[in-house]
């Protein structure tokens, strides 16, 4: 693809295709979804913002809605912000963005009040937490990997945007 954050959106939403695999065995292995599931998630934001309870129904609905934008954007970040060192192998790389993506979820969770405090959380439900988001990160790389042309002059700008930055 020609459009650089056209393919990030691409990516992202392939990393969060790749989740929703995941999210069917997790609740499996769990007995059901953790705090941190999109609709618990959506119930507790859109609840807020609308000043209401909302059903289980148009929490699914809204869930939908947060992981179709925020899959992508996170992808968008990554590309932007991501290292510029192109060299590094997909798997490090990947699990860079997810360990970034879990960071950014355990500030903003806790600041949103999206989900209920970690500490409540059991031992599995933070392991499935890591797994998750190095399965996006992963995916989301090597889909990202995949549409960008090696040595793109986006790439190249970014670099030298960089080199200047801290000159």
């Amino acid at each position: 693809m020609a459009n650089r954050f056209l393919d990030a959106c691409v990516a992202g939403t392939l990393g969060g295709f790749a989740l929703r695999v995941l999210i069917s065995v997790r609740n499996a292995s769990l007995g059901g979804p953790p705090p941190y599931a999109a609709r618990f998630i959506a119930q507790r934001l859109m609840g807020r913002v609308l000043h209401r309870e909302l059903t289980p129904q148009e929490a699914r609905r809204w869930a939908w809605g947060l992981r179709f934008t925020y899959s992508p954007m996170l992808a968008v970040a990554w590309s932007l912000a991501g290292p510029a060192e192109e060299r590094w192998s997909l798997l490090p790389r990947g699990l860079l963005l997810g360990l970034g993506v879990l960071a950014f979820e355990h500030l903003a969770f806790p600041v949103f009040k999206a989900t209920e405090a970690r500490s409540t959380w059991t031992p599995q439900e933070h392991a499935w937490l890591v797994a998750q988001t190095s399965l996006y990160g992963v995916v989301t790389e090597a889909a990202l990997r995949a549409l960008t042309p090696r040595g793109s002059r986006w790439v190249r700008a970014r670099e030298a945007l960089r080199r200047h930055s801290w000159a």
